[in-house]
């Protein structure tokens, strides 16, 4: 209000309220929550951001820096900057830092206009720093908007994330374009495609062992939907696990994505013990991945036919909730809800789905 000199009843109008809401959020009589908050400011163009509240690292402060330096040093760019390679390796940075701590339904309207702005672009007149730069922001945007629900327009931005690696001959951008395709068509139902995006990754020469590992995890999720793959889907998964030399994060962000495949075939208990560890392991990373895998070994324990651990999973899940907005996570929330309802005449199940059901955040339908 006081950055925009604008009236409570003025507020009311762009986040869609009544005035009396706004009067007792501004007298501290009412509470927005973190979860309304975050839906709420991003309709003005803002976002909740988690910070420590002890010195940040050192990485984090370079990076503010560096983006700093990006926004207020004038380039030869300065009448587009999309057309400097920094500022748009600044915007990537940003956008996923965004998503691990936030989810990608606040983000989505950032994402979109990123979209607009590459798609202004014409790919074959810039430069090859540029067509990799741009290629990595809009590969970003496609898992942004994938998170957010948003599919069509995930599928799209990694078209273009595709179109732009292949101009720069960027061998690495191409394999983590067809990774994200395969995601979107698996997410869609759509197994066959996904298991042919994710071998056009793997033909890709010199792969980085951090992107054959997630091409094999990809390429054995879309193979356990296809009938008769089972042995197939478990070999590439297994190749997957079995990759070395990565880092903390990227490992266990892989064990938490095949137990999901291993869960699917059947192999509770190993599946159980990466989700676990990866869930864990992401808490010092990322909200957004945390509630992901919570919310997947809530799903391990029902298909499992444990009622007592899934109440315990859903109990964590719910603690983790008013951190995120995620499409994809309220989508598991309501498949654990639904998947539940059966077993609701337990009573520690039925309080676990009551205080689950209260923490789903608002969102518009998957498009």
């Amino acid at each position: 209000m006081e950055q925009r000199s604008w009236t409570q009843t003025q507020l009311a109008q762009h986040l869609g309220v009544s005035q009396a809401w706004i009067s007792k959020v501004c007298r501290g009589i009412a509470d927005t929550g973190l979860a309304r908050a975050q839906e709420l400011l991003s309709r003005v163009g803002w976002e909740v951001r988690l910070s420590p509240s002890v010195e940040e690292p050192v990485e984090r402060r370079e990076f503010l820096a560096a983006a700093a330096t990006v926004v207020f040093v004038p380039s030869a760019a300065s009448s587009n900057p999309y057309l400097d390679p920094d500022y748009v390796r600044t915007l990537t940075d940003s956008l996923a830092r965004g998503r691990y701590e936030l989810g990608g339904m606040p983000l989505t309207p950032r994402a979109l206009a990123h979209t607009r702005q590459v798609g202004a672009l014409q790919p074959a007149t810039l430069s090859t720093q540029l067509q990799e730069a741009a290629s990595d922001l809009m590969y970003q945007v496609s898992i942004t908007l994938y998170d957010a629900g948003k599919l069509a327009q995930s599928e799209h931005a990694s078209t273009m994330a595709l179109d732009l690696a292949h101009h720069a001959q960027d061998f690495p951008g191409q394999a983590r374009a067809y990774d994200a395709l395969s995601r979107v068509a698996l997410y869609r139902k759509d197994p066959t495609r996904a298991v042919q995006y994710a071998q056009r990754g793997l033909r890709i020469p010199d792969l980085p062992a951090s992107r054959a590992s997630s091409l094999h995890m990809r390429l054995g999720r879309a193979l356990v939907a296809i009938t008769g793959h089972s042995s197939d889907a478990r070999n590439a998964l297994e190749i997957a696990l079995d990759t070395r030399g990565l880092s903390p994060f990227a490992e266990a962000a892989l064990g938490g994505d095949v137990a999901i495949g291993l869960s699917q075939l059947g192999e509770y208990d190993q599946a159980n013990l990466l989700l676990d560890k990866a869930a864990k392991a992401m808490g010092q990373y990322s909200p957004l991945f945390q509630a992901q895998y919570l919310g997947r070994q809530a799903q391990t324990a029902i298909r499992a036919g444990q009622p007592g651990l899934t109440a315990e999973y859903m109990g964590t899940l719910t603690r983790a909730l008013p951190f995120v907005s995620s499409a994809r996570v309220n989508s598991r929330v309501r498949e654990i809800l639904h998947r539940t309802n059966s077993w609701n005449q337990i009573s520690e199940i039925r309080v676990a789905r009551e205080r689950l059901h209260e923490m789903l955040t608002p969102e518009t339908p998957p498009s």
